[in-house]
Protein backbone atom coordinates (compact mmCIF):
# COMPACT_ATOMS: atom_id res chain seq x y z
CA UNK A 1 0.00 0.00 0.00
CA UNK A 2 1.16 3.10 -0.88
CA UNK A 3 2.16 6.25 1.96
CA UNK A 4 -0.68 8.91 2.24
CA UNK A 5 2.27 11.21 1.16
CA UNK A 6 2.70 9.07 -1.85
CA UNK A 7 -0.83 9.47 -2.33
CA UNK A 8 -1.22 12.97 -1.72
CA UNK A 9 1.68 13.34 -4.27
CA UNK A 10 -0.10 11.41 -7.08
CA UNK A 11 -3.88 13.06 -6.19
CA UNK A 12 -1.55 17.01 -6.46
CA UNK A 13 -0.41 16.10 -10.07
CA UNK A 14 -4.47 16.12 -11.51
CA UNK A 15 -6.79 18.84 -11.91
CA UNK A 16 -9.89 18.14 -9.84
CA UNK A 17 -12.44 15.42 -11.59
CA UNK A 18 -15.16 13.24 -10.23
CA UNK A 19 -13.24 11.13 -7.42
CA UNK A 20 -10.90 13.62 -6.54
CA UNK A 21 -11.87 16.92 -4.82
CA UNK A 22 -10.07 19.99 -3.34
CA UNK A 23 -11.22 22.57 -0.61
CA UNK A 24 -9.46 25.00 1.05
CA UNK A 25 -11.72 25.20 4.01
CA UNK A 26 -10.01 27.85 5.80
CA UNK A 27 -12.41 28.57 8.39
CA UNK A 28 -15.82 26.29 9.35
CA UNK A 29 -16.93 23.88 6.86
CA UNK A 30 -20.34 23.24 6.96
CA UNK A 31 -20.95 19.47 8.22
CA UNK A 32 -24.33 18.97 6.22
CA UNK A 33 -22.42 19.94 2.78
CA UNK A 34 -19.14 17.43 4.12
CA UNK A 35 -21.98 15.12 3.64
CA UNK A 36 -23.21 15.89 0.43
CA UNK A 37 -19.38 15.79 -0.92
CA UNK A 38 -19.02 12.20 0.48
CA UNK A 39 -22.09 11.22 -0.99
CA UNK A 40 -21.05 12.05 -4.67
CA UNK A 41 -17.81 11.22 -4.17
CA UNK A 42 -18.55 7.27 -3.16
CA UNK A 43 -21.44 7.56 -5.62
CA UNK A 44 -19.05 8.04 -8.76
CA UNK A 45 -16.23 6.01 -7.31
CA UNK A 46 -18.89 3.33 -7.61
CA UNK A 47 -19.65 4.41 -11.12
CA UNK A 48 -16.33 4.44 -12.52
CA UNK A 49 -15.44 1.13 -10.62
CA UNK A 50 -12.85 2.61 -8.20
CA UNK A 51 -12.12 1.41 -4.34
CA UNK A 52 -11.45 5.53 -3.61
CA UNK A 53 -12.56 8.87 -4.40
CA UNK A 54 -10.65 11.58 -2.04
CA UNK A 55 -11.45 14.81 -0.28
CA UNK A 56 -8.22 16.94 0.61
CA UNK A 57 -8.48 19.78 2.92
CA UNK A 58 -6.57 22.78 2.96
CA UNK A 59 -5.68 22.88 -1.08
CA UNK A 60 -7.07 25.77 -2.96
CA UNK A 61 -8.72 23.79 -5.83
CA UNK A 62 -8.26 26.33 -8.73
CA UNK A 63 -4.12 26.41 -7.90
CA UNK A 64 -3.42 23.37 -5.75
CA UNK A 65 -1.65 26.24 -3.70
CA UNK A 66 -1.69 24.55 0.07
CA UNK A 67 -2.71 26.58 3.06
CA UNK A 68 -0.87 24.90 5.57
Amino acid sequence: MNSYIDIFQQLWEHAENEIVEFKKAENNFDIDELGHYFSALSNEANLHEREFAWIVFGVWDKTHISLI
